[in-house]
């Protein structure tokens, strides 16, 4: 699996979800929806945030959506 397997509307889904319910991250959320392994789900993570799609304050795998 490579990030480009991953859409922005998929990461933004899983912070948004992170943010509504408690745990797990958004991050985890991001790995059990799409099956990705953790590096590329953090890479599309990143890229999302590169975006303005999603920011965050400590840690990527927490962040929250802009919109």
């Amino acid at each position: 699996m490579k990030r480009s397997d991953i859409t922005d509307e998929q990461v933004v889904a899983a912070c948004r979800a992170y943010h509504k319910q408690g745990l797990p991250f958004s991050l985890d959320r991001l790995i059990e929806s799409t099956g990705a392994p953790e590096k590329v789900a953090y890479a599309a993570m990143g890229r999302a945030c590169a975006r303005g799609l999603i920011d965050y304050g400590v840690s990527l795998r927490s962040a929250w959506p802009t919109d």
